[in-house]
């Protein structure tokens, strides 16, 4: 978490190129009112605090919030000017810290991403806004209409002369967290890289190729420019900021590794879908709460087969820590990965926790041999083994 914090501070100083102060001061006042709301939760509920998770769900609200600057707008309401700009992140990172975080987490799980509900909330329906502005409502099917158009947004008043470079190198409008595709993507490998083991780098893959050959596809039966198709589609104001940073989110994703290759290619392709339909360029931040919703079922795809036979996993290297605190599941599945009876610990809890015992059962909690490897690699130091233990003695 504070890898990704440190990546995200990193981003909010390169959109400065674009956006000036104004993406400090909405990435700065986000922060803080995510924090604050998160503190005041948890003094009412006497919950325990998550300063770190709450900065960072701050900092993705900011990032994923849409500046029209210095000529244009993403949204077609009066955000731009005043207070106002700063007003609705602000709101954004409330809602999304207290309703969509913390009070969600009170269901057991967290059923769509904090930031990206929050942000479809408060902009589509507690102030009506439209969505789709009138002045990007065009048909992206026509190359011709098309490519003008990325002439107009990408290229007239932009940084570069070349939209593609534009898209790709600094953009002057749209997410604060896409001014630059090629910072997010060279930060979000480097993530990737660091914490592998925990990252979901599957979906990000999976979600960018299917927007390749999709949007590849309609440039080939359509006609027009291959490479600016796909170049668009791929870094158009939210895409690759949502893949690397919110499609990513462990606890609104599916925990298996096909579950999340899935997830990955229906986020691509209805992103592309919204974006050539209904002409929303924010389309994948729609797609991606709808991906959200499916989660819960495909959790049940790929899961490994339980086996009776202890079998030998490579753990990660033990590390010592002075201190130690248990946070809430992030549902990572990395103790399905190490686990030596190829149960799936996190189900497991979760079916222990809401009292099904069929479901644990049918789990095979019957099969865990103790061995801890579950507890061991748990980034949010939970004691799984023992609550697997306790399901099934139950069971049995």
């Amino acid at each position: 978490m504070k890898y990704t914090f440190i990546g995200l501070c990193i981003l909010v100083a390169i959109s400065s190129l674009s956006f000036g102060v104004t993406a400090i001061l909405i990435s700065v006042i986000s922060v803080v009112v995510a924090v604050a709301s998160d503190a005041l939760f948890a003094i009412v509920s006497r919950k325990s605090l998550n300063t770190v998770s709450a900065a960072v769900c701050g900092l993705i609200v900011a990032l994923s919030y849409s500046l029209g600057l210095p000529y244009t707008v993403s949204y077609n309401v009066p955000t731009m000017k005043g207070y106002t700009q700063y007003l609705f992140p602000a709101l954004i990172a409330a809602v999304a810290v207290i309703l969509f975080k913390r009070l969600q987490g009170l269901l057991g799980r967290k059923y769509v991403n904090p930031a990206a509900a929050a942000k479809l909330l408060v902009l589509a329906f507690l102030w009506n806004v439209t969505l789709i502005p009138s002045d990007h409502r065009i048909d992206l099917l026509s190359p011709i209409k098309f490519e003008s158009y990325l002439q107009m947004c990408y290229s007239y008043n932009a940084p570069f002369k070349d939209p593609i470079l534009t898209l790709t190198v600094l953009k002057n409008h749209g997410w604060i967290g896409g001014s630059s595709s090629l910072a997010v993507v060279v930060i979000g490998l480097t993530l990737v890289l660091l914490c592998r083991r925990y990252i979901k780098w599957r979906i990000t893959l999976a979600t960018l190729v299917t927007i390749a050959v999709i949007s590849s596809c309609v440039a080939i039966i359509n006609g027009g420019n291959l490479l600016l198709r796909v170049a668009f589609h791929l870094f158009v104001g939210s895409v690759i900021f949502l893949a690397f940073f919110m499609a990513t989110d462990p606890a609104t994703t599916p925990i298996t590794h096909t579950g999340q290759l899935i997830f990955g290619v229906g986020l691509g392709f209805l992103t592309v879908i919204f974006q050539l339909y209904l002409s929303f360029l924010g389309g994948s931040i729609l797609a991606l709460v709808i991906m959200n919703l499916v989660t819960p079922w495909l959790d049940k795809i790929g899961l490994p087969k339980p086996s009776e036979e202890r079998l030998v996993k490579k753990l990660p290297k033990a590390r010592k820590f002075k201190h130690t605190e248990t946070f809430d599941c992030m549902r990572c599945g990395v103790c399905i990965e190490v686990c030596s009876a190829n149960l799936s610990p996190v189900l497991i809890k979760e079916a222990v926790e809401r009292g099904s015992m069929e479901m644990t059962k049918a789990l095979r909690a019957d099969l865990c041999t103790g061995c801890g490897y579950c507890s061991f690699v748990c980034p949010s130091r939970i004691d799984l083994k023992s609550i697997v233990q306790s399901g099934k003695s139950k069971i049995t």
